[in-house]
């Protein structure tokens, strides 16, 4: 199980909040939690994999490579759109991680798109 150290300014903010939940359950590969939020014209554009649509997101949630220690830098959200950037650790090995994320209104309940880059 991955151990997940949040921003505490998130607790402030619902969308922040909200955007830092999505990054969390990118990075875990929680299918549940994004089921919710996806429909078939969400676009999440992965830097090392491409575009992926709509349910296949699911589907490659589902492979995804458990984190030892998940740590989230910054969360912030404005009008339609949140970023949220931190760290990955699977034993002694780090990887950087941003997420920015675009929802189908101010409201956040639905994700039109997601650009993810790691490094």
């Amino acid at each position: 199980m991955t151990k997940v150290n949040r921003n505490p300014g998130c607790d402030n903010s619902p969308k922040n909040k909200m955007v830092e939940d999505i990054a969390v359950a990118l990075e875990t590969g929680d299918t549940h939690f994004m089921s919710a939020l996806l429909d078939s014209g969400t676009v999440w554009h992965d830097a090392g994999s491409g575009e992926i649509l709509g349910e296949d997101i699911l589907s490659k949630l589902r492979g995804q490579c458990q984190h030892d220690v998940l740590t989230i830098d910054q969360a912030i959200s404005h009008d339609k759109v949140g970023a949220v950037n931190g760290q990955a650790r699977r034993g002694k090995t780090g990887q950087r991680f941003c997420h920015v994320i675009e929802f189908t209104s101010a409201k956040c309940h639905k994700i039109r798109r997601v650009e993810s880059y790691r490094g």
